[in-house]
């Protein structure tokens, strides 16, 4: 370290040229970042679920491609309102990219004409000036259309843009919808309601890129408010600024490089090393002036900077990536990249600090950082903290007992906790986005898809009338749940078919229990011109499908209902094979992975951090004293949350992740600092001061940095980000008192010997 301090010091206008250099490089494909929001893409593609839905996708098309629009008025039955629907529909037909659009004057009913199959509109230009009440009565009696495309009362209704699958990106779908609202303003007296799971992805990341960009604008203001009031110098922001910022850009440079982009997780990257990567700065800053404070000349207080914490904080920079890092072992995709940029993120702005910082503190020629006539906050914090240590060494029983009882006890709330997460879990429940699906859930059925497809194993399987029988209990016995409101499949065809062309039979038997009958009615489908058999079955009539369409229940209702119906499935299903999937199921499993993935990536790297303190310090003791002040915040917050009813879901469980960066930094930095001071010779009291003293102050400088940039969170529009503004700040206070209070006072406790580094020292 002593040969890289020389060279940065002697070369600062190559080092700085050369980060100049790289920065203007990394702007280009900084700028070309681009935002999904899919699905199926958090998983591996050889995931089961994945293989699952991709089975549907390959019989019948995806479920994930419709954006709905409906309205309610309670003259839709009339000639006026019908045509505009109309004049609506034809003016959406020229939108690129939607290959299809459901709706009333795209339906058909079928019709016996003299014993042959016809698939006629309900409605057409002649049929409005016949009798509207019978066509009324009919089209919202229909099973494919009542709960689908119309209510039962006939006055609401909905139209369903299907968005081409080859390009169903998010670039397409911003520019459907933007050409769909502009062609529903055109009609101001209608209240239209738009949802579907293309319309959420793309409005979820439209907000949530606006919120980065907010965040990142408003927490860098804030912070540079809090750095000029605490140092009072323009060195003091300016300098850790530009690192943050430096991290940032390269950080996103290098996302695209590597062909990533944001998503649901990697979005708060940003805000996280604009946060986080002011610590770095602001530890290395506090020991420089510490050095001028001692008496030391500029070259040799950075040198001395650099030796005494080039090295501490380059551990944890290295355990704050593990904490991160061990996210590379989940099978959640977005997850595992989260994980990995954040870390190459906290590595970058490490290499930047030990880059930068010293070349530029030599380049202009900076004889302090703080300026004493300046804020009076910086010595203030360092004379209370004297205070903080004398009342550890008087009172580290209490301390450490009050500590682990307060734990113990709101640590119970743990076993309150809930896996459960929603679809549309991270949208405020008073935002447009909810209380249009919420439109569609109250007055048509909900627009979240619970697909089975079941493979009789045999070409014309499906025509076999005890499997018919078997499908129509399953539908059945799938609307006795609550939250599923619909279900449809070929035995809704096949019965609406039935009445149609032998109505007299129908009236006894709802369903043909004839199998010659059955061949002979697809006979019938295949000899029209409607397609209405692809939705439902395939080819070879092996496969059958049901479409049902549940409620945003959250993960834990859906995984309930989802065991339920295997049981069932296992019971009357014995000799086929069924495949439970669509979005919603994706979306349910996804929330169990993500959380699992969490926790055993946190345990991995409490693991690695053992490890690391076992090594650095040669002491067992050591190795509990390092590890209760990083769990004892992740226990509070748990058990606060089990107390409070805050489920654990992706949104909420990544908080424990940030958490736990934040707390093992704060800790590995004091311990770092103690361990140094040891090896100049002093005592284990004395080196517990002065570490509580200087290294705590640069702590609860960076908390503040750390609660202000976090707080800013709790005005976001999504309750998870709100929830992580909430939570995240109370994990920074809590690894505050965990490092400055607890720690110390667990040293004094259980006296660990530490002979390897005393006697170095001596």
């Amino acid at each position: 370290m002593h040969k890289f301090a020389d060279f940065v010091i002697d070369n600062p206008r190559l080092v700085t040229f050369f980060i100049f250099i790289l920065v203007i490089a990394a702007v280009f494909p900084a700028s070309k970042i681009r935002t999904d929001f899919d699905l199926e893409n958090f998983y591996p593609k050889t995931d089961p679920t994945v293989q699952s839905y991709q089975l549907l996708e390959k019989e019948f098309g995806r479920d994930d491609n419709v954006i709905m629009v409906g309205f309610s008025s309670d003259s839709l039955f009339t000639v006026k309102e019908l045509l505009e629907l109309k004049t609506i529909i034809d003016s959406l037909k020229v939108i690129p990219n939607i290959s299809d659009i459901q709706s009333i004057w795209s339906a058909n009913e079928m019709v016996n004409l003299n014993g042959i199959l016809k698939f006629d509109p309900f409605l057409d230009a002649d049929s409005l000036q016949s009798d509207l009440l019978n066509i009324k009565k009919r089209i919202t009696t229909d099973s494919f259309t009542e709960g689908f495309l119309i209510d039962k009362q006939g006055t609401t209704t909905a139209f369903f843009l299907e968005v081409d699958e080859e390009n169903n990106t998010y670039e397409t779908r911003n520019a459907i919808i933007e050409q769909l609202q502009a062609t529903l303003s055109n009609y101001p007296s209608k209240d239209f309601k738009i949802t579907g799971i293309p319309y959420f992805r793309n409005q979820y990341v439209n907000i949530l890129n606006e919120e980065v960009i907010f965040y990142i604008s408003f927490s860098s203001v804030l912070i540079i408010l809090m750095l000029w009031y605490l140092y009072r110098s323009i060195s003091g922001v300016f300098i850790p600024m530009l690192i943050v910022w430096f991290t940032v850009l390269f950080t996103v440079a290098a996302i695209t490089l590597t062909g990533g982009y944001l998503e649901i997780m990697s979005s708060t990257i940003a805000p996280i090393l604009l946060c986080v990567g002011v610590a770095d700065s602001i530890h290395m800053m506090s020991k420089f002036d510490d050095a001028i404070e001692n008496g030391m000349k500029q070259r040799k207080a950075i040198i001395e900077m650099l030796l005494t914490l080039g090295s501490a904080t380059f551990l944890t920079s290295i355990t704050t990536a593990i904490g991160f890092g061990t996210l590379i072992t989940s099978t959640v995709v977005p997850m595992k990249r989260f994980g990995i940029y954040t870390a190459v993120g906290v590595l970058i702005a490490y290499t930047i600090t030990i880059l930068f910082l010293p070349a530029i503190l030599k380049i202009t020629n900076i004889r302090k950082v703080f300026k004493e006539k300046g804020g009076k906050l910086y010595p203030w914090i360092g004379g209370k903290l004297l205070k903080v240590s004398s009342f550890n060494r008087k009172h580290y029983k209490k301390i450490s007992l009050i500590a682990l009882s307060t734990c113990v006890l709101i640590g119970t709330g743990i076993y309150k906790l809930q896996v459960n997460g929603k679809v549309f879990d991270d949208v405020s429940r008073d935002s447009e986005l909810i209380k249009d699906s919420d439109f569609f859930t109250n007055n048509l059925a909900p627009a979240f898809p619970l697909e089975f497809v079941i493979n009789t194993e045999e070409p014309e399987g499906i025509t076999d009338p005890d499997f018919i029988q078997r499908v129509e209990s399953l539908q059945q016995h799938l609307l006795s749940y609550p939250e599923i409101h619909r279900a449809t499949s070929f035995t809704t065809l096949l019965k609406e078919l039935h009445q149609v062309m032998s109505p007299d039979q129908a009236d006894i038997n709802a369903l043909p229990d004839d199998q010659n009958l059955i061949a002979q009615y697809l006979l019938l489908l295949e000899i029209t011109d409607n397609d209405i058999l692809q939705n439902v079955t395939d080819f070879d009539y092996q496969k059958l499908r049901i479409a049902a369409q549940t409620e945003d229940a959250g993960s834990q209702s859906i995984n309930e209902i989802r065991n339920s119906i295997e049981k069932y499935l296992a019971r009357n299903f014995t000799g086929e094979e069924v495949t439970i999937t669509g979005s919603t199921i994706l979306s349910a499993n996804l929330v169990n992975k993500m959380v699992y993935s969490l926790a055993s990536s946190i345990g991995l790297a409490f693991i690695c951090i053992s490890i690391l303190m076992a090594f650095l310090f040669k002491d067992a003791k050591m190795v509990i004293i390092s590890l209760i002040p990083n769990i004892m915040p992740l226990v509070l917050i748990a058990g606060i949350m089990g107390l409070l009813g805050i489920d654990i879901k992706p949104s909420t469980a990544v908080i424990f992740t940030i958490a736990f960066g934040i707390a093992v930094d704060d800790t590995i930095h004091y311990l770092a600092r103690f361990r140094i001071e040891l090896k100049r010779g002093l005592n284990i009291q004395d080196a517990l001061e002065i570490t509580t003293q200087k290294t705590g102050r640069a702590i609860i400088i960076t908390s503040i940095i750390l609660l202000l940039g976090f707080g800013t969170l709790i005005t976001s529009e999504f309750t998870s980000t709100t929830l992580m503004g909430i939570l995240v700040s109370s994990t920074i206070f809590f690894a505050v008192i965990a490092d400055l209070v607890v720690l110390p006072s667990l040293f004094y406790w259980l006296k660990p010997t530490l002979k390897d580094i005393v006697k170095k020292a001596d």
